[in-house]
């Protein structure tokens, strides 16, 4: 018989599995067709409902059901839970591209605002050149294009700073980012693969274990709660079939045992010729008078001697 605490166990383990994967199915189905959302879901709801009620009644109902009946069924199953893989490939796809596009965003603004340092940068040394060009012989030259420049560069180099300030966020906001997907980089970088592959991989591997190990719960509490009836119903009726036991007789006393003697006796003689009932009556007699002087257990063993005779 299956234990109790292993059928709460099947039962926990098959809620819980079963539900995060219809979950997962629903909200990715839902994701994949994001423009009729509602219905898409309800449809999903339902087909992942039919799915495990269809996999319980066919693992009971196996030996029962006609041969092709029971085909589409299993085409049915395997169909569903290849719809339902595509609903957990989807979610969990899902929940990575958040994180990564907002990475991919980052790294646009960072690279944007690299690139205006970089023009900043190109445009002071692009004066400072121009003032550089002027000869040493016209050093008042020289100064007054210093001097009206000063104010651009000063401009400038504060532009710098403010792009660097920028910049420095940017690289926190993306650090920040990559703390969710840590494990993926890291899990990239040990096989030396980038982080795309690794993701689409892991993300195979849960959907090849996910819905398929929901089905196979559903199955194996639905065979544990038979098993444990039958095995119930089974020692209910050996119990009932097994016969009483027999009470034990009270022992017969000595006084009762000559009485029931005296009656046989006179039964038999009334049904005897009469040289017969003389030989029983002297019997009788002598079984009478032994009896006076014999223990109980020597009272029954005459008896029965008398018996025979």
């Amino acid at each position: 018989m299956v234990s109790l605490w292993i059928i709460i166990g099947l039962a926990l383990a098959a809620t819980s599995v079963a539900s995060l994967a219809a979950f997962f199915s629903v909200v990715g189905i839902g994701a994949l067709f994001s423009g009729a959302w509602l219905a898409v879901c309800a449809m999903a709801s339902s087909l992942e409902i039919a799915k495990f009620v269809l996999a319980a009644y066919l693992h009971q109902q196996w030996g029962s059901v006609n041969k092709i009946f029971r085909s589409y069924l299993v085409f049915a199953i395997v169909v569903l839970s290849i719809i339902t893989s595509m609903g957990v490939f989807g979610f969990l796809s899902d929940a990575y591209q958040s994180a990564s596009t907002a990475i991919e965003a980052e790294n646009i603004k960072l690279q944007t605002e690299k690139n205006k340092q970089q023009a900043l940068r190109n445009e002071i040394a692009r004066i400072n050149q121009a003032i550089d060009e002027i000869p040493s012989t016209r050093i008042t030259r020289k100064m007054r294009a210093r001097k009206d420049a000063e104010p651009a560069i000063l401009d400038l180099n504060k532009r710098v700073d403010e792009s660097e300030k920028v910049i420095s966020s940017l690289n926190l906001n993306i650090l920040e980012i990559k703390k969710k997907v840590g494990p993926l980089v890291y899990i990239a970088r040990a096989f030396n693969v980038d982080i795309d592959t690794t993701v689409k991989y892991l993300i195979f591997i849960f959907v090849l274990v996910f819905d398929p190990l929901a089905i196979c719960l559903v199955i194996a509490l639905t065979e544990a709660t038979d098993s444990r009836r039958r095995a119930k119903l089974a020692d209910k009726n050996k119990s009932t079939q097994e016969p009483p036991q027999a009470m034990p007789q009270p022992a017969m006393s000595v006084a009762a045992e000559k009485t029931e003697k005296s009656v046989f006796f006179e039964t038999s003689a009334a049904a005897q010729s009469p040289v017969e009932s003389e030989q029983q009556e002297l019997i009788e007699m002598r079984y009478a008078d032994d009896s006076e002087n014999l223990t109980p257990s020597s009272t029954t063993e005459t008896s029965k001697k008398s018996e025979a005779v």
